[in-house]
């Protein structure tokens, strides 16, 4: 059964009308420029910011750990963009991207304000 191109269901580079995929694709490079900078924040800060609450070895294994994570989502990306999967992963792409971002947050929020203290002598 053919599928039709419609703005909901068209890939970046498809049989989508001008404007819809001029739209699509300024959604997708806000997204992997907000994804990058969320990320490359993060593994700064888990490079330079460990105190006795964290350790360098931990912040650099969360670090690789959720660079890894970005090049999967990198490589889904080009494949979404070369036309080699279906425009439903779309949705995927943005999930794994808001996850992603979100991961960032906590990782940034336990890099600069880290776990309460638990010694007496602590206001």
């Amino acid at each position: 059964m053919p599928q039709t191109a419609s703005a909901e269901n068209a890939a970046l580079i498809g049989d989508a009308p001008p404007e819809t995929r001029k739209k699509i694709r300024v959604v997708h490079i806000v997204l992997i420029v907000l994804t990058i900078g969320a990320v490359l924040t993060t593994v700064i800060s888990a490079i330079v910011f460990h105190s006795n609450h964290n350790s360098l070895i931990a912040n650099s294994f969360f670090a690789v750990t959720l660079s890894l994570i970005v090049i999967s989502q990198g490589v889904m990306l080009y494949w979404y963009f070369r036309g080699g999967l279906e425009p439903k992963f779309r949705y995927y792409l943005y999930y794994s991207a808001f996850c992603t971002m979100l991961v960032c947050i906590a990782g940034n929020l336990y890099y600069h304000v880290g776990p309460p203290c638990t010694c007496p002598d602590c206001p």
